[in-house]
């Protein structure tokens, strides 16, 4: 790893009320052919882009996290084809059922012709982009990117999943983007620095993230939790806290609470393991000896069903100033 500095050098949001500056930020054809949540993915992406001062060429990825994807014109061409047959088959919304559409049509519209990729987890793909976007720049895959999240949930989904007892997630509809890009190419181009991202981690825990199946294994955990204890004759309250704990070494917390009420101490962000991005010199978001702790430091800490996590550490402009 060659341990860039990253920087973020634009930004650029486009929510449903955003009707206006769709209008101006999209060509005729575009307003025609693609679905909303790709046109608002389109504008945030040239708002990004004009924020930061940055056109598209080879040296452009970009990097793009949805939980649904185009569901509306899923349901759409599903429900056309399943009321009128093969007449109702659109050869204009096919494309739109396949889950990296904003990014491939966001890519064309901007010319970012490094590489493209979709990330699909439930209610923070976004900020988990951004996280791989930075760690790509750090390690000098990539020399600059969009990077950010896009959703346009339907109400069909989000309705069935509340009836399933998937819980009531709040969703809204549009699509942001961050200018991710290394300290020396911000600088060698004379751009506006707007933060510098100084570390990021992401991992995931096996768990389901709808509780699809919980009660069936939960069950089965209580049996064979049983049959140990008869077995070895152990302390019920050992033992139960014990299978917490390996069952929570995924994400380096010490232990859950057990059902006696005891909870151990436990640390909110433990160094992490695995699929994490750090500059050298010591642990995520403390590398530098020019910076203390706390010196306009923000933490984004994002956890979502499904066990994912990620975390970024972002520095101001007076705190990331050579």
């Amino acid at each position: 790893m060659s341990g860039r500095r990253v920087v973020i050098t634009g930004s650029g949001v486009v929510d449903g009320h955003a009707t206006g500056v769709l209008s101006q930020l999209l060509d005729a054809t575009e307003a025609r052919r693609l679905s909303r949540v790709c046109q608002m993915t389109v504008a945030a992406g040239r708002l990004a882009l004009a924020d930061a001062g940055l056109a598209g060429g080879t040296s452009l990825a970009l990097l793009l996290g949805t939980e649904f994807g185009d569901m509306v014109s899923t349901i759409k061409f599903v429900d056309d084809y399943l009321q009128r047959g093969i007449p109702g088959l659109s050869a204009l919304l096919f494309p739109h059922t396949v889950m990296n559409t904003m990014a491939a049509t966001t890519a064309i519209a901007v010319s970012a012709k490094d590489l493209s990729l979709t990330l699909n987890i439930p209610t923070v793909a976004g900020e988990l982009a951004i996280a791989r976007g930075a760690a790509a720049v750090r390690a000098g895959r990539i020399d600059a990117c969009l990077a950010g999240g896009a959703d346009e949930p339907s109400q069909f989904v989000v309705d069935t999943f509340r009836e399933a007892g998937a819980g009531s997630d709040v969703r809204g509809e549009g699509a942001g983007f961050v200018v991710l890009e290394s300290l020396e190419g911000a600088r060698a181009r004379g751009a506006r620095i707007l933060g510098e991202i100084i570390g990021e981690a992401w991992r995931a825990l096996a768990v389901r993230p709808h509780g699809v199946g919980r009660a069936t294994r939960l069950a089965g955990d209580r049996r064979r939790a049983r049959r140990r204890r008869r077995r070895a004759g152990r302390d019920r309250h050992r033992l139960h806290l014990g299978e917490r704990r390996r069952s929570a070494r995924g994400m380096g917390a010490r232990a859950a609470p057990s059902r006696a009420g005891a909870a151990p101490a436990a640390a909110a962000l433990a160094e992490p393991a695995g699929r994490t991005s750090r500059r050298r010199g010591g642990p995520l978001g403390r590398d530098r000896g020019d910076r203390r702790p706390g010196d306009r430091l923000a933490l984004v800490h994002a956890v979502a069903r499904g066990g994912n996590q990620i975390a970024i550490v972002v520095a101001g402009p007076r705190a990331r100033a050579a």
